[in-house]
């Protein structure tokens, strides 16, 4: 791999580089495995740059939705018609507070690991959580853009796998397509796919006993989902007299250290150097080179908070861009 597509070996490469040291000796493989893996987490914990937009449903008569990222940024919800609608972020003090005139869901709070849902929802109701979380290592191939190696189908109906996975179907029919990738029984992975052409038919992606809600619209779909097994399955079944659905560009990402040369964390192009930087940093203090050590340090994150403001929180102001454009239309 080459830039901006950095693996780890190519990482420690410029590590060692800035060492001065090619081979291993007095830094060991290990060790600078290590102080990277350590880099991506502090440089999402900092900036909260790995954003993610996760697919979640409600539990009828609970307010609690899991969830497995480091922070939930907004709530939509996506009702059958009509346009989706935002849902105003409360205090969990304020549960209970607004008044409200259904059970649809209209208001989100953060508590714990998971988000709270006001009213009490009486049904499953589809949510979008737009989130931050932690950088993950991307699964070889990334993505799957080829479903003829690795894939057996199976139930009824018909699996087709080419380039893209096409599943048909008639009445009561539902087939299974496995993926006998070796998943990590309890890692936390992130899982996001194409799906199109539905028509009559919902789509199920399971990682043993963990499951995404039904898929149903055209469009990309992101879980967060803690495998029970190690393989993968898209069950889809049929709806109506007949129908059919396709799924693309199957992403697999798993929160995991760096353990090979060729791991590749999902970190865009522009943060990636930041992580030589960072263990850099680390390799100076093991040596006792405090100075040069300190120096790296603040230009670490220097360039962190220079980035965070540029890319990270350089959100347009809708109001404000309006008005600016209507002042340059007058000119």
């Amino acid at each position: 791999m080459t830039w901006p597509n950095l693996t780890c070996g190519d990482l420690e490469t410029r590590v060692r580089t800035y060492l001065h040291e090619a081979a291993a000796d007095f830094y060991s493989q290990s060790e600078i495995y290590q102080w990277l893996s350590c880099a991506a987490k502090d440089l999402a914990q900092k900036t909260l740059c790995v954003r993610r937009i996760l697919d979640a449903i409600t539990t009828p008569l609970s307010r609690i939705v899991p969830l497995n990222a480091y922070k939930v940024l907004a709530v939509e919800y996506l009702p059958s018609t009509g346009r989706y609608q935002a849902l105003r972020k409360i205090s969990p003090l304020q549960v209970g507070y607004f008044k409200a005139d259904s059970n649809v869901p209209q208001y989100w709070y953060e508590i714990g690991t998971s988000i709270g849902i006001d009213p009490i929802p009486d049904d499953d109701y589809p949510l979008r959580l737009y989130v931050a979380d932690i950088p993950k290592i991307c699964h070889n191939p990334y993505p799957i853009s080829d479903f003829s190696t690795g894939w057996t189908a199976s139930g009824t109906g018909t699996w087709s796998n080419g380039e893209t996975a096409i599943y048909t179907g008639t009445t009561g029919q539902a087939g299974i397509n496995t993926y006998a990738t070796e998943l990590t029984v309890g890692g936390n992975y992130t899982f996001t796919l194409t799906a199109s052409g539905i028509s009559n038919c919902s789509l199920v992606l399971a990682v043993g006993g963990r499951q995404s809600q039904p898929i149903t619209t055209n469009e990309i779909h992101s879980f967060n989902l803690v495998p029970t097994t190690t393989s993968l399955t898209l069950t889809a079944t049929i709806t109506g007299s007949s129908g059919e659905i396709h799924v693309s560009d199957l992403y697999i990402l798993k929160e995991s250290d760096f353990t090979s040369s060729l791991d590749q964390v999902e970190l865009k192009a522009e943060w990636q150097h930041l992580l030589a930087l960072y263990a850099t940093h680390y390799g100076l203090i093991k040596n006792r080179k405090n100075g040069p050590a300190n120096m790296l340090e603040t230009i670490y994150h220097n360039e962190l908070s220079y980035l965070k403001q540029l890319i990270v929180d350089a959100i347009p102001d809708g109001m404000t861009s309006v008005t600016q454009e209507e002042k340059w239309l007058r000119k």
